[in-house]
């Protein structure tokens, strides 16, 4: 969500942005004397009724749109995928009653840019646009697909799997790009796991503010390895309920209109801002363990995800660490079952030397390439690349 600006500071819109605005007519009122003088061009205002569709020429027609949505109406949540379908990378803004957090997410996942209340604020539509209008004229690209690695307890694991994906996504695949982001801001040591150092980090672009912009984010990025790059967490803990969401979601856009994927380390505790920045991935990938208390744990995180409408299909297990025992309790295929999920990977355990080779900054790839742990986590970097052919098939 845009807070609202002051019009004294609105900047006129490039030469090359057209901003449509659809909703009913009695949501229009006098916006457009209202955006023309702060835009200083004629913005173009769609009266049409919230459940039906959006005219195919306004789509064509328009680099922005804003329109309005009734989330309780299948009819007005089918405009995102009409405009989605025709035009992913088109800038979209959704304006809503009742603006709840849960309503917020679900459009974001949706597909949406940024959420406005209704009824129209002109300050806040105005700050939402040149937002908006900014990202596409500093990056008119389309979205890299975005993974979240989910901790379903402490000392899963799931930070080795983090690394270990993104290594494999950025060396398996020929001119790959990744950015391996750890958003753990309290105890996250991806940096430490690559053997890399940094001078800036994820908060120094977070505290830009409005100034956040590519060149403020390449700075504090760093090349761990040939096509994979981190932005790291800083040596000190990070309270992290300091954390605005908006500047979370506008940095991971950032980072996925420059980058081919980007795996976000996600902290073991959840926040506001932590659920949004999951609620934005592609896939989240869940890392379990065999335990019967890590499955309980496991058990909590997907009830979360279902609480704020998460699609069940979209949430993927992780079982790492895996044994293969005689008398093994709880197999792979108890976990699928006892979380009603699908498990993507077995990742078995490293028999030994992971510790040492982690305090040294090496990757299990680079000193056992040809080990059992490395050829399961190039099986699940190959789901991760194939996974959205499969769904769109």
């Amino acid at each position: 969500m845009t807070k609202p600006a002051n019009t004294s500071l609105a900047r006129p819109l490039p030469e090359d942005v057209t901003v449509s605005v659809l909703a009913s007519a009695d949501r229009l009122g006098n916006l457009e004397t209202e955006l023309t003088e702060r835009f200083g061009k004629v913005v173009d205002l769609v009266a049409v009724d919230p459940s039906q569709p959006i005219p195919g020429s306004v789509i064509l027609a328009s680099s922005l749109i804003v329109v309005e949505i009734d989330p309780s109406q299948p009819g007005s949540l089918a405009r995102i995928n009409q405009v989605r379908d025709s035009s992913p990378s088109k800038p979209l803004i959704a304006a809503v009653t009742d603006m709840d957090m849960p309503t917020v997410r679900t459009l974001l996942r949706r597909g949406v840019n940024d959420v406005i209340a209704l009824p129209f604020d002109a300050d806040e539509l105005v700050s939402a646009v040149i937002d908006l209008a900014s990202l596409r004229a500093d990056a008119p690209l389309p979205l890299a697909p975005m993974v979240g690695i989910s901790h379903s307890s402490g000392g899963v694991g799931a930070s080795t799997v983090a690394t270990h994906l993104a290594a494999a996504l950025s060396q398996n695949f020929e001119d790959t790009r990744c950015c391996l982001v750890d958003l753990d801001l309290q105890y996250g040591e991806l940096a430490s796991l690559l053997g890399v150092e940094s001078v800036s980090n994820v908060v120094d672009c977070l505290d830009a503010g409005d100034r956040m912009d590519l060149d403020i984010v390449q700075n504090a990025v760093v090349e761990a390895r040939d096509n994979l790059s981190i932005l790291s967490v800083p040596e000190d803990v990070t309270p992290p309920e300091g954390i605005d969401t908006d500047q979370i979601l506008k940095l991971l856009i950032l980072l996925r209109q420059n980058y081919d994927y980007v795996i976000l380390d996600l902290p073991s505790g959840w926040t506001e801002w932590s659920l949004s920045a999951a609620c934005a991935c592609d896939e989240l990938l869940l890392v379990v363990d065999q335990s019967i208390r890590g499955l309980r744990r496991a058990k909590k995180t997907v009830g979360l995800l279902e609480s704020v409408d998460f699609a069940p299909q979209n949430v993927k297990l992780v079982v790492n660490r895996a044994e293969k025992k005689l008398f093994q309790a709880i197999a792979s295929d108890d976990v699928a079952d006892a979380l009603s999920r699908e498990v993507v990977a077995t990742l078995p355990v490293v028999k030994s030397g992971l510790r040492q080779m982690q305090e040294q900054g090496q990757l299990a790839s680079e000193v056992d390439p040809k080990s059992g742990f490395i050829k399961a986590v190039d099986g699940l970097a190959e789901w991760v690349m194939f996974s959205g052919e499969e769904t769109e098939a």
